[in-house]
């Protein structure tokens, strides 16, 4: 137990047992429902730029964001642990850095594999909502601290789970939390939807 401890608080290895504590902190939030698991950050990211590749490698969009970022962590981690305690046990700097950053690396293609498999999962899931559920021309509620034009996100109301999607605003019109507004039009390559005013 105490060689645990040692290799879960080694310089190496301390920063993913820090960020794996806080997520662990997020999904005890979550159970107890005071976090959004299925909350996403707003990316509005260039088309083939390189961040906008690796979300996509990751299955970013069609796997909940925070379950992917959570596993990644998780094989960081798990390696770290592995390779402090077997291949660097008398915490050599150099050795050290040269396995922090291939733990990186090896944590990351553990999570492009896990993802492909959770899309067998969500995938399905995430096309039969966008099948039956017409999002175009619906009320939504405005979820994040305003929509603008170029920050932002609303909730439309379904009869499953309630679905949540980037937006965005015309010109310099601004929508605050808890507006009730209207989705008129789309952006399909940015995967955003633009609101306007919603008029009962």
């Amino acid at each position: 137990m105490l060689d645990f401890f040692h290799a879960a608080v080694s310089p190496f290895t301390l920063p993913f047992t820090l960020l794996l504590v806080l997520m662990l902190l997020y999904w005890l939030l979550v159970i107890l429902g005071l976090a959004d698991a299925d909350g996403l950050p707003d990316f509005d990211m260039d088309e083939g730029s390189f961040f906008s590749s690796l979300t996509a490698m990751l299955n970013i969009g069609e796997v909940p964001f925070m379950m992917v970022i959570s596993f990644l962590l998780l094989s960081c981690w798990c390696f770290s642990m592995l390779s402090s305690h077997y291949l660097n046990p008398a915490q050599s700097f150099l050795l050290g850095t040269g396995l922090f950053f291939i733990n990186i690396l090896l944590g990351f293609f553990a999570t492009v594999w896990m993802s492909r498999l959770l899309l067998k999962i969500f995938g399905p899931m995430a096309s039969e909502d966008k099948e039956d559920q017409q999002i175009l021309y619906r009320p939504a509620l405005v979820i994040t601290s305003e929509v603008n034009h170029q920050f932002g996100q609303v909730q439309i109301r379904s009869k499953g789970a309630p679905i949540t999607v980037n937006a965005r605003t015309m010109e310099e019109r601004r929508f605050l939390k808890g507006e009730k507004v209207l989705i008129f039009d789309e952006d399909k390559e940015k995967g955003i939807y633009f609101v306007d005013k919603y008029e009962e």
